[in-house]
């Protein structure tokens, strides 16, 4: 599998590669690094062009210890929710249909805590890709990925903003996301971006710290709060994509992270909204949204009404009636 998966991030043009570079038809590079496993990580992002959270999570990777302290942050939270880390990425996991032969995407991956449990699904048949901000957690994965499975040969890791990602639209069968998208920059293009690349039909997953509405201002909640402001989150579902069908919203270790799951679609739901409703105020979907006209005096309104109901017709098929024939009066 060549690297040449990969587009430009910004104009999502084609790359092709040249030496330890790759380039853009418009002549944009990004450099090429070389991971522990023999393979090519691209560089998409630097952080003169960061912003917002993503400086802040980009400083928290950059720290001394940061891996150790990822790690010891991951301990403490399974432990207080006494939930068994395996058994919780693999329910996780399960949500979003993988076969051998699929392409799965993980966004903002840190050290690659999904990837081990992605990667044997996929075996010699499919494709892993997985990204982050942090070029410190990307090379930190990348050696824990090769000491866990001598070779990794279908594992694609890049350094690239999860707002913008450098794949072509609708590559990926699903795209993955769990913890850390409460401090990106950009969540709507985060959330959108992973739909693009997923094909239609393919599975997106989205989850982070969030506690939920019914215990916010409970005092489980407030703990919660107390220890991690970002727990008081919301779930970003006003950025689900509109053409998005299956839609789920659950919460889990202790109803205080949030779980979107959501399958890609090209279409709206179906609505027919020319559909004619019975009664006596009648019309459509469509007439009631898109014909709406002056208002009237509230006393000519009920004659109209009370002609109509005398008539035995909707009240919309009247006034429709009667400005059709003022009209051809003319």
């Amino acid at each position: 599998m060549t690297g040449l998966v990969y587009c430009c991030p910004v104009t999502k043009e084609p790359l092709r590669k040249e030496d330890r570079f790759y380039v853009s038809e418009s002549g944009a590079t990004y450099e090429l690094l070389s991971s522990v496993h023999g393979s090519d990580i691209p560089v998409f992002v630097s952080s003169n062009q960061l912003s917002g959270g993503d400086v802040t999570s980009r400083a928290m990777y950059t720290k001394n210890g940061a891996e150790e302290a990822y790690d010891n942050f991951l301990d403490w939270l399974f432990s207080t929710f006494n939930q068994d880390e395996r058994e919780f990425r693999l329910g996780l996991i399960e949500r979003l249909h993988i076969k051998p032969d699929h392409k799965v995407l993980v966004t903002g991956c840190g050290l690659g805590d999904d990837l081990k449990y992605l990667y044997p699904m996929l075996k010699e048949h499919g494709e892993l890709y997985a990204q982050d901000l942090s070029d410190l957690m990307i090379a930190a994965t990348s050696r824990r990925m090769q000491e866990q499975f001598s070779g990794c040969t279908n594992l694609h890791l890049s350094v690239s903003n999860a707002s913008a990602l450098p794949y072509p639209d609708g590559y990926f069968d699903a795209a993955y996301h769990f913890g850390g998208i409460n401090l990106f920059s950009d969540i709507p293009s985060a959330i959108a971006e992973m739909a693009r690349v997923t094909k239609v039909g393919g599975r997106v997953l989205v989850g982070d710290e969030g506690v939920a509405p019914w215990l916010k201002d409970k005092e489980f909640g407030k703990i919660a709060i107390r220890n991690n402001a970002l727990w008081a989150s919301e779930a970003p579902l006003k950025y689900i994509p509109e053409h998005s069908k299956d839609i789920n919203l659950s919460w889990v270790l202790g109803n205080c992270f949030y779980i979107i799951d959501f399958t890609v679609s090209d279409s709206l739901p179906f609505m027919d909204i020319d559909l004619k409703h019975k009664g006596a105020r009648g019309g459509s979907m469509r007439t009631r949204y898109f014909g709406q006209l002056e208002g009237v005096d509230p006393d000519l309104k009920g004659l109209v009404q009370q002609a109509s109901s005398e008539a035995g017709i909707s009240a919309s098929q009247w006034v429709e009636d009667a400005l059709r024939s003022r009209l051809n009066a003319k």
